[in-house]
């Protein structure tokens, strides 16, 4: 007999220990494929999944698939800002009778630029990755996640 659990039976095994069943999803959107991929390895070295979009528009499409649990998006990034992916994300959160996930804004612009967009948390570039994995793990034990 292998040791090995089956894969069919984690969601039951999850459940059965208070575990949630699906990987919990951070939306990461940023056109700077080496942040994204720092951020997406970040993500997944914290027990998350990354869906990482290019620009807002992609990362609209990818929430509405997947609704996430935290997103985390650059401020300038083409077809769609961060300003604008905001909007729509609390926008889509109402029109399902949701909570829209809590928003970190990554961005090298100034504050008061940056205040606009209305995220919850402004993370300055460069960023302390020590501060983004303690960000991470604040949003989503607040939401109720592991």
């Amino acid at each position: 007999m292998s040791m090995e659990r089956d894969a069919r039976a984690e969601p039951v095994a999850a459940a059965a220990e208070g575990r949630p069943s699906a990987p919990i999803v951070v939306l990461i959107a940023e056109d700077e494929r080496s942040i994204a991929a720092l951020v997406a390895e970040i993500v997944a070295e914290a027990g998350y999944l990354p869906l990482v979009a290019t620009h807002g528009r992609q990362a609209l499409d990818l929430a509405r698939e997947r609704w996430p649990a935290l997103v985390i998006t650059d401020l300038m990034m083409p077809h769609l800002d961060g300003a604008g992916l905001i909007a729509a994300l609390r926008t889509e959160a109402a029109a399902r009778g949701s909570a829209a996930p809590p928003i970190v804004l990554m961005t090298a612009a100034s504050l008061r630029f940056a205040r606009a967009a209305e995220a919850d948390v402004i993370l300055r570039k460069p960023f302390n990755i020590v501060e983004l994995e303690a960000l991470l793990h604040r949003f989503l034990e607040r939401r109720g996640v592991p």
